[in-house]
C-alpha cells in the first residue's frame, strides 16, 4: 500500500478491530504510535471519535475522509484484493476466499454493517438474514444486496463438558444484548438458556476460550470440521434452525473481478442448503 494512504489504512483497522490494542497487532506498530497517528489524524480532518457509538464510524468519517477510503477501496480492488467484514459465526466461511485481507471480526447491528460498506471501510460484509427487521435487507441507492444461501446451526461445546443426559442442553454463549437479536430469539425458540458474553468477545479464539474453560456451549455454523474444530464436540439444536447469510456489496460491485469471485466462492459453498441457493 502506498505511505500516503498508510494512515488511513490504520484508522480502518482501529474501526474494524475496536481497539487500538488489536489495531496495534495487526500494523505490527506499538499501542503508543497507534494513538499517537489516529489522534493526529482525527485533529487533521476534524473527526469525532465516539468508540460508545453503535452505528457507523466511531473514529470519525466526514466527506473529505469518505473520498480518502474510497479511493483506498478503488487501490485494493485494483490490486486484486478487498476487505470483507463478518462476525465470528460467518466469519469461517471466509476462509475459501484466499485473496481477502485480513479483517477482524466483529458482531454489529446490520446499520453498522451498511455504513462501514457505504462508507468505504469495508468492501462488503457477511450479514446474517436472521437480523433483518422482515424478510428482506435493507434498502439503499449506494449498496447492493446478494443472498447467499441458508446455513444450519449447530452448537459446539468445549471437551470438558460431560456427555451425560442431565446435561444434554447446556448454556449457550450469546453476544452481547445490542446486537444478534434474531440469532438469541431463535435459540430461545428451540428452550435453550443463553448467557451473554461480554463486548470484548469478538473472534473466535476468545470465545473457544470461554468454551474451554466452562460448560458453555456456543453457536456455530455446521461446516466440515477445520483444524480449530478438533477439540470441540458438536451437539445439534433442539430443533432446526437455518441462518440466511446475505452479502451486501457497494453498487457497481460486479465490475470488481474480486468481489464478483467472492460471491461465486460463497455461494457454491458445500455446507449450503441446495434448495435455498441463489
Amino acid at each position: 500500500m502506498p505511505a500516503l494512504l498508510h494512515d488511513i489504512h490504520l484508522l480502518d483497522l482501529l474501526e474494524l478491530s475496536g481497539t487500538s490494542l488489536e489495531a496495534s497487532r495487526l500494523m505490527q506498530l506499538s499501542q503508543p504510535t497507534v494513538s499517537r497517528r489516529v489522534r493526529q489524524l482525527a485533529d487533521d480532518f476534524g473527526l469525532e471519535i465516539n468508540p460508545r457509538r453503535l452505528v457507523g464510524c466511531c473514529y470519525g468519517t466526514n466527506a473529505v475522509m469518505r473520498l480518502l477510503r474510497l479511493s483506498c477501496r478503488l487501490h485494493r480492488l485494483s490490486n486484486g484484493a478487498a476487505r470483507l467484514g463478518a462476525d465470528a459465526i460467518l466469519q469461517p466461511l471466509l476462509a475459501c476466499c484466499t485473496w481477502l485481507l485480513p479483517t477482524p471480526p466483529r458482531f454489529r447491528l446490520v446499520e453498522s454493517w451498511v455504513d462501514l460498506v457505504r462508507q468505504g471501510v469495508l468492501d462488503g460484509a457477511l450479514v446474517s438474514g436472521l437480523e433483518f427487521q422482515g424478510d428482506d435487507p435493507p434498502h439503499s441507492t449506494e449498496l447492493e444486496w446478494m443472498h447467499v444461501g441458508s446455513f444450519p446451526l449447530t452448537l459446539a461445546t468445549g471437551p470438558g463438558v460431560a456427555k451425560s443426559a442431565e446435561i444434554s442442553d447446556p448454556p449457550v454463549l450469546v453476544p452481547n444484548r445490542t446486537v444478534a437479536h434474531g440469532l438469541r430469539q431463535n435459540l430461545s425458540k428451540c428452550g435453550l438458556s443463553l448467557k451473554t458474553a461480554n463486548n470484548n468477545s469478538q473472534s473466535l479464539v476468545q470465545w473457544l476460550k470461554h468454551l474451554a474453560s466452562s460448560s458453555l456451549a456456543m453457536p456455530l455454523l455446521d461446516l466440515e470440521p477445520a483444524e480449530w474444530w478438533q477439540p470441540l464436540q458438536r451437539k445439534p439444536l433442539p430443533q432446526p434452525v437455518h441462518l440466511p447469510v446475505w452479502l451486501v456489496f457497494p453498487s457497481g460491485w460486479q465490475q470488481q473481478t474480486v468481489l464478483v469471485n467472492t460471491a461465486r466462492q460463497l455461494q457454491s459453498h458445500p455446507a449450503l442448503l441446495n434448495h435455498e441457493k441463489v
